[in-house]
């Protein structure tokens, strides 16, 4: 599956074409800011991946990528103090949003499955069954818990568990793509 061709927009609000990352080998990861549980622990082992990629020398070659599935509240400043709360590197580390229509595409060209679930008075209701909530309705997104590598070429890879992922399995999966 290649990485879909789509720009977004990074943290510090600047254009980003995933196009830029042919060359590097990109580690991609969906979250969204306002997770309390499985998107902080992908992040944090995006965060080992990459202590692990400079440790080895790889930085120059290995781009990582976190885009958000919930671009109405993830905004680039939202994204940015996401990250500065991780205390991430961003020297090869770029956090993405981008229109609603932006981001469904890119979740729909990665298939991944992405719903919201509405907190109607303490019950979980999904979106399906709720079309047109009212505004300022609460909610969370239910979606995959994934990373996918991503060769030079631009071709996923492989797709390891995100929050579940074994860092030490990845960077084997990295370096063999990286010298692919």
């Amino acid at each position: 599956m290649p990485l879909p061709e789509v720009t977004l927009i990074d943290q510090g609000g600047r254009t980003f074409d995933l196009n830029q990352t042919r060359g590097k080998v990109v580690v991609l990861s969906p979250i969204y800011t306002s997770c309390t549980d499985i998107c902080p622990l992908t992040t944090a082992k995006m965060k080992l991946i990459q202590e692990q990629i400079k440790t080895a020398g790889l930085s120059d070659q290995v781009q990582l990528i976190t885009f958000t599935v919930d671009p109405e509240r993830d905004n680039p400043e939202v994204l940015k103090q996401y990250s500065k709360r991780f205390n991430i590197d961003s020297s090869n580390w770029t956090f993405l949003t981008g229109t609603p229509d932006q981001i469904q595409s890119l979740i729909k060209d990665l298939s991944l499955y992405v719903e919201r679930i509405y907190d109607i008075d303490g019950t979980p209701v999904p979106a399906t069954s709720l079309p047109h909530p009212a505004v300022g309705t609460p909610y969370d997104v239910n979606h995959t818990d994934c990373l996918f590598l991503i060769d030079r070429q631009g071709n996923v890879r492989a797709l390891p568990p995100g929050s579940q992922t074994n860092v030490d399995d990845d960077m084997q999966l990295i370096q063999q793509i990286v010298h692919y």
